[in-house]
């Protein structure tokens, strides 16, 4: 099934790994448009009912960390319970703490084809920077 991208999304290719770029408003829409990105590599969004809450509570030294870290905790979910996200929303943000709900499902192999598997969210070619009136962020998978 091919996915509609969304304008604030682009998928990079990258020797052996894979990576996103995203654009938004504000430092919390960043965040959850790279999760959205995220599992936009894993499998197809539309494909996911957004039934289920998840809560995350995290903490990091800088919001670079922050970023990598919420991604991580959102993989590790995926790779542990067996589950597929597709909608995100920051409750609570500043620059080394995050609260965030992800909604999402277990994994159907009837409805869900897993496209890869990503072992790592890198620091490899991060970039989280105010750019042109919005935040802009590049992240790099390790598949």
């Amino acid at each position: 099934m091919e996915q509609s991208r969304p304008s604030w999304f682009r998928e990079l290719d990258h020797t052996a790994d894979t990576g996103i770029e995203v654009w938004a408003q504000s430092l919390p829409e960043l965040f959850e448009r790279a999760a959205w990105g995220l599992f936009a590599i894993l499998t197809d969004p539309e494909t996911v009912t957004p039934q289920q809450e998840v809560s995350f509570n995290l903490e990091a030294s800088d919001v670079q960390a922050l970023l990598v870290r919420w991604l991580s905790e959102l993989n590790y979910y995926h790779i542990t319970r067996r589950w597929v996200f597709s909608r995100f929303e920051v409750q609570r943000f500043d620059e080394q703490r995050l609260h965030a709900q992800a909604w999402g499902e277990p994994i159907d192999p009837a409805r869900h084809t897993i496209y890869t598997e990503v072992k790592a969210i890198t620091y490899h070619g991060l970039t989280l920077r105010r750019q042109d009136g919005q935040w802009y962020a590049r992240i790099i998978f390790d598949l």
